[in-house]
């Protein structure tokens, strides 16, 4: 029985509260007392239905296949980032999350594809307004499937109010690029910069014990120095200029312009854009960087007057037309981080995958796996797991494909040793064989405040291991090299022994050094560049299968744990790795090297919890 569902809990409530002091208590009360009861009813009951009322628009809205009319124009308007794994559709919903904006590579090409073929289509609408960016290998994807709709015939025509590069590397494979009259189109080039934080760090007291192999694993610099290394710069100005002239190279074949107009474009840029009075669109028509100057209605009607289609509702008049076969092609979806246990799509956790793997090698219909891999590295246990799994998978007889997308660096190259063959993009960064694992020491900083200190018991010499607030010592520190000097051994020898090559030469390739793709297939760390296409047609070909579907597969998520994860914040998917903790730690501690304050009460808690080498690769996106 509860006070506020009984009417005799509230005379009962009134015995014992009309004896206060002051007789603030009256029997009036028991009606607010009945209206919040309905009230809280209400909202319950609102919130319950809003909750079922969602997820069936979201069942209504899935089962709904449009038809296609002759002439049809497609509209194709890309949202957020470029990503490989498909997002939660109902769970994000529900919990208002970022990841819904993204869009999904593969349901693109496959609806662009589609198109080329379907006789009902008559035009392509590329809506690049809402496009954030994405890896250059993924648009380079895209504007493959693009080229082919064009080659089957059809009209492709392009609009967005202001071009990013991302954005105007697809929309050049159009036949027609248009921008809005208050747009804009300015190349910037591509650059990597980041925070040194090494003197501000040691002006404070703090020291960073770093263990790396690899004299280009660069990822610890920032916390160690105040600028880039000499082989960090030496590895960004060979893999940056790579992408950039790739990325030229599309531009200029596709608009039938010359690398010296785009340079001239950028170098006087500031120049031509005030004798065009400070309108960034008659600058790019006036340099044929951009066609067409109008507004979205006008750019739409370019593309023909057919009934229009979303591309997403177009996506299930193709799903609708898959039909299973006798055999399978499994395309296991790795992006994210490489961390332990289980975890979400966008998360590559092993214990989600060795699970993924498992039920695949068991599965006797399916001939080949492609591990679609776009991930910059992480943990080692993590790596070494999921590899022993891909290995149990070949040993069914299974073949094994690694397909890389924007990035397949460090850790995520450590998964690769274990595959028959690898493809990647021309503009793929992969590589970065090599280790670190680093710990901040910060007991010369607690030391220099007063009333800070640390004490305690431990029944050993190592009890005391990977506290910040405690010196290493000379025993912990040799026992962190050796682990990670063994962990670098082993990545070299899996590499040495996978991709053929002796290991004096694998070392001169290692070092932790980022390559592009072009450079790794012509060093041996990759087979040849294709697509994922490729990749599915090649384990067809080396399986000998020839009616068979494909089949994707990647962690999936409970209604229930997404909005557990939701209502604990929904954290960063590499929360526990040591860099992702440490920069937590200088985002903390940076009013202090600012000299904004003097305040010494900077909290460590959970900066580490324990024994972490981890590989972060760089996190490439194309904007």
């Amino acid at each position: 029985m509860t006070l506020l569902n009984d009417n005799k809990s509230y005379i009962k409530l009134w015995g014992t509260l009309r004896y206060l002091p002051g007789g603030v208590v009256k029997f009036s009360i028991i009606p607010f007392f009945k209206f919040f009861d309905i009230l809280r009813k209400i909202i319950l009951n609102l919130l319950f239905w809003g909750i079922v009322a969602i997820i069936a628009a979201v069942f209504v809205k899935n089962s709904y296949v449009p038809k296609v009319s002759e002439g049809s124009v497609l509209l194709l308007n890309p949202t957020g980032y470029i990503i490989e794994y498909t997002p939660s559709d109902t769970a994000d919903i529900l919990l208002e999350s970022e990841r819904r904006k993204d869009t999904t590579l593969r349901e693109i090409i496959a609806v662009l594809n589609e198109a080329a073929s379907d006789d009902n289509i008559s035009s392509v609408f590329l809506d690049l307004r809402k496009l954030d960016g994405s890896g250059l290998s993924k648009l380079q994807e895209i504007a493959m499937a693009i080229k082919n709709v064009k080659d089957s015939g059809k009209k492709v025509i392009a609009f967005s109010d202001t071009y990013s590069q991302s954005k105007y590397y697809l929309a050049c494979y159009a036949e027609n690029i248009v921008i809005d009259p208050f747009g804009e189109m300015m190349f910037k080039g591509i650059g990597g910069f980041q925070n040194y934080y090494g003197k501000g760090l040691n002006k404070y007291g703090i020291k960073v014990n770093v263990f790396r192999a690899g004299e280009y694993k660069s990822a610890v610099e920032p916390f160690i120095s105040d600028k880039m290394s000499a082989p960090a710069r030496e590895a960004s100005v060979g893999y940056l200029n790579d992408l950039w002239a790739q990325y030229l190279a599309a531009v200029t074949r596709e608009r039938n312009i010359t690398k010296r107009d785009i340079d001239r474009y950028i170098s006087s840029y500031a120049v031509i854009l005030e004798k065009n009075r400070g309108n960034s669109a008659k600058t790019a028509k006036s340099y044929n960087i951009i066609d067409t100057i109008a507004v979205y209605e006008e750019a739409l009607a370019l593309a023909g007057t057919g009934n229009k289609i979303n591309w997403k509702d177009y996506y299930k008049t193709i799903t609708k037309k898959e039909k299973p076969a006798p055999q399978r092609i499994a395309v296991v979806v790795a992006s994210g981080p490489i961390v332990s246990g289980k975890q979400p799509p966008g998360t590559i956790g092993a214990s989600s995958y060795v699970s993924i793997l498992e039920g695949i090698r068991k599965d006797q219909k399916i001939a080949a796996v492609i591990l679609r891999i776009d991930s910059g590295g992480g943990s080692v246990g993590a790596s070494e797991a999921i590899r022993r799994s891909l290995q149990d998978v070949k040993k069914e007889g299974k073949l094994v494909i690694v397909s890389m997308s924007s990035i397949a660096a460090s850790g995520a190259y450590w998964i690769s040793t274990a595959s028959d063959t690898i493809l990647c993009m021309p503009s793929t960064l992969t590589g970065s064989i090599g280790v670190f694992g680093m710990l901040p020491d910060i007991s010369e900083f607690l030391a220099k405040y007063p009333g800070i200190t640390t004490d305690g018991y431990g029944t050993t010499k190592f009890s005391s291991f990977y506290r910040p607030d405690m010196s290493l010592s000379e025993d912990m520190k040799k026992i962190l090299t050796l682990s990670v000097e063994n962990d670098y051994s082993t990545f070299l020898s899996f590499v040495s022994s996978s991709r053929d090559i002796q290991l004096s030469e694998t070392r001169k390739i290692a070092g932790g050094r980022i390559w592009s793709g072009n450079s790794a297939v012509e060093i041996g760390l990759a087979d040849d560049v294709g697509t994922l296409g490729n990749a599915i047609a090649l384990a067809a070909q080396e399986s000998g299968i020839l009616d068979y579907s494909v089949d994707y597969y990647e962690p999936k998520e409970d209604l229930r744990t997404t909005i557990s994860r939701g209502l604990k914040g929904m954290a960063s998917s590499d929360k526990d790795t040591i860099s992702a903790k440490f920069y937590n730690f200088i985002s903390s501690a940076l009013p202090l090297f600012s000299g904004k304050t003097d305040n010494s009460d900077v909290i460590f808690e959970s900066l580490f919890d324990g024994n972490q080498s981890i590989y972060m690769g760089p996190e490439y996106i194309f904007r």
